[in-house]
């Protein structure tokens, strides 16, 4: 009886790695999504650290199509506030009193890009195909499935036991050639779950950028917070 029991647990344990391991990719970025933001709605502060300097930006976050960000520092950038609707992407300039509509994809500082700190998920915005695996991790090739993304194509490293992002490649319009480099790093308890709490990102020139999270929390927002006036007035 002692015997049966002990093949039944071995079983058991053997198809539950089996049962893991056999998630789609689609599902394996879902679960990624879900480890790096905590909810449909939430606030985090970020720092960006680049070879221009540091910054600190809040950010608040609504599903997939609703971002602001609200520059803290430096002090001469405050008021360098910017809003992502759906990806439309908008900066307010004070000196010129009126905002500007941007790309996703242009450079924030740094390596850092406008979408790496306001467009924050890879499910539903891209197709995902499986490359390879091993023991420990499975490749992915993300193709963009919607116009205007931060990067068309991102080729990513997901920990096989959980889907943790490990890194990413992110590529350029022909799916090939790599732009920057981002390792997915200093994993930490953070708002209810163990998340990466820095992002580094490396360009093909070997310069080097860190987007660190100081906090993060659910938080729910109405639609109307995220106004160009609303954007226009934080400090």
């Amino acid at each position: 009886m002692k015997i049966l029991k002990a093949k039944l647990i071995i079983f058991g344990l053997a198809f539950s790695t089996l049962t893991a391991n056999a998630a789609s990719p689609e599902q394996m970025v879902q679960a990624a999504d879900k480890i790096r933001n905590p909810s449909d709605s939430y606030e985090m502060q970020i720092q960006v650290e680049t070879p221009e300097g540091t910054s600190v930006f809040d950010v608040s976050l609504k599903g997939q199509d609703k971002t602001m960000i609200i520059t803290k520092e430096p002090a001469r950038d405050k008021g360098r506030n910017m809003l992502m609707l759906d990806r439309d992407f908008h900066a307010y300039i004070p000196n010129l009193k009126r905002s500007m509509r941007l790309s996703l994809a242009q450079k924030l500082s740094g390596q850092v890009a406008n979408g790496d700190i306001s467009r924050t998920r890879w499910a539903g915005d891209y197709t995902v195909t499986k490359e390879s695996e091993n023991a420990n991790e499975v490749q992915l090739l993300l193709k963009g499935s919607k116009e205007n993304l931060t990067y068309a194509w991102i080729r990513l490293w997901l920990k096989k036991s959980n889907s943790q992002p490990l890194r990413a490649d992110y590529l350029g319009l022909d799916g090939k050639t790599i732009l920057k480099r981002a390792s997915f790093e200093d994993y930490k308890s953070i708002a209810g779950a163990v998340r990466p709490t820095t992002i580094k990102i490396q360009d093909v020139n070997k310069q080097v950028s860190y987007i660190r999270i100081k906090s993060m929390k659910p938080k729910t927002f109405d639609d109307s917070f995220f106004t160009t006036r609303n954007m226009e007035s934080m400090k």
